[in-house]
């Protein structure tokens, strides 16, 4: 069984996104492998917990780098630029934290397992005489221009200043240097692939940085014919998860019987008094209780601009539920004709116009979206955590020769 020092700095058994990737990836890679995992602490008590019930959890030591209250939310504030002086921090300690580890244990590969994005590279890769490896690895592309103006003024600036950075920061030697020095990258989807395609020759492929769940037949069977289409949207208020397109969806639907869930967000939040009455917002809810409404849904409207692979797409695909997204980043990679609809960015009013008309053929095509509904559940067999976890393996590997 092989011995894998992991660094995985947000990690935890009760959230979705980056905590939950890595909480995931760590528990299914433990079938096959010994793990150290340096984390932060912020879910300590939750993960000890949790990995007692693990029957591989005998395979998993966690090792904690708190720190503090203020620095975890400048790390959940995305765009605070303040948080990567931190995040250095956190490195440098966990960089000690890991010479003890090896010094203590025999170690044959390290991983750098997240933050996902590319700025965020650790610095375990300093760390001679043992093989590594990095990724998944997102955060690159950006959103088009035609699109920040569903963004205020103030936070369209950002983003084009953002963009901008993007261009020239992977090129900075804190973020190349290990490119290079890793034996191993792997892409979370096409674009990550083809900007570090651009910068290494290595062999990269291609992984999602979340799986799908098999919940086999324990979901709650869906009414297809039912006279409501209900539509599900999860996410935070964060405008590049685009919930304005969601909602200028809806207000042109309002003549059918179509409603549409929001997930993560409360009617107060948007500070909106037109919002179309056949929109229901649900606020924010556990991770358990989400997916437990997602079963009674029939599709999830995906309007996200930016992402590296949303979590809440293959957790949809996990329930039955097709997916409409756009056909960028990961859930390009992930959606196909036989689980959902992918629509082009070619303008807002291109993407108002072809989410609208999918939905119109799904509402009156309930044979279709039963259909693409089998189609989701047969996709999650190649995008689970398992099978995921099996192409991990091969990788790990391939960089210890064997």
């Amino acid at each position: 069984m092989l011995s894998i020092l992991i660094n995985a700095y947000a990690c935890s058994p009760i959230k979705g996104s980056e905590p939950g990737m890595a909480w995931n990836w760590i528990i299914n890679l433990a079938n096959d492998c010994k793990l150290y995992v340096i984390t932060e602490g912020e879910w300590e008590k939750e993960i000890e917990e949790k990995i007692k019930q693990q029957p591989n959890g005998k395979n998993i030591t966690f090792y904690y780098n708190p720190v503090s209250d203020k620095i975890r939310e400048m790390c959940w504030n995305q765009g605070t630029w303040k948080f990567y002086y931190y995040y250095r921090q956190w490195q440098k300690e966990t960089l000690e934290i890991a010479k003890t580890i090896i010094a203590e244990h025999e170690i044959d590969l390290i991983h750098q397992l997240n933050m996902v994005g590319y700025r965020e590279p650790g610095l375990l890769w300093k760390i001679d005489g043992i093989p590594k490896v990095w990724g998944p690895i997102g955060g690159f592309g950006g959103i088009p221009n035609n699109y920040l103006s569903l963004y205020s003024k103030r936070s369209a600036f950002k983003q084009i200043i953002k963009q901008i950075i993007n261009t020239y920061q992977i090129h900075l030697p804190y973020i190349n240097e290990p490119i290079h020095k890793v034996d191993e990258l792997i892409a979370c989807n096409s674009i990550a692939k083809n900007c570090l395609q651009k910068i290494s020759n290595k062999n990269i492929p291609i992984i999602s940085e979340v799986g799908a769940k098999k919940f086999n037949k324990t979901l709650t069977p869906k009414d297809y014919y039912s006279p409501t289409l209900k539509l599900a949207w999860v996410g935070k208020n964060d405008e590049r998860k685009a919930l304005s397109l969601a909602i200028k969806v809806l207000s042109e639907l309002i003549e059918l019987n179509i409603e549409l869930n929001v997930y993560g967000i409360s009617r107060n939040e948007l500070n909106n008094e037109k919002l179309p009455k056949n929109i229901i917002f649900h606020g924010w809810l556990k991770h358990e209780q989400v997916e437990n409404k997602l079963q009674h849904c029939h599709l999830l409207l995906f309007t996200s601009l930016f992402e590296a692979t949303g979590t809440a797409v293959l957790e949809a695909l996990s329930m039955g539920l097709p997916v409409l997204c756009h056909n960028t980043c990961g859930q390009g990679d992930i959606i196909n004709n036989q689980c959902g609809y992918k629509v082009e960015m070619k303008s807002v009013e291109y993407s108002i116009d072809q989410f609208k008309s999918s939905i119109i053929e799904l509402y009156h095509n309930r044979s279709l979206l039963q259909q693409l509904s089998k189609g989701a559940k047969q996709r999650v067999n190649e995008l689970s955590w398992e099978n995921n976890s099996k192409k991990m393996l091969n990788i790990y590997k391939r960089a210890l020769n064997i």
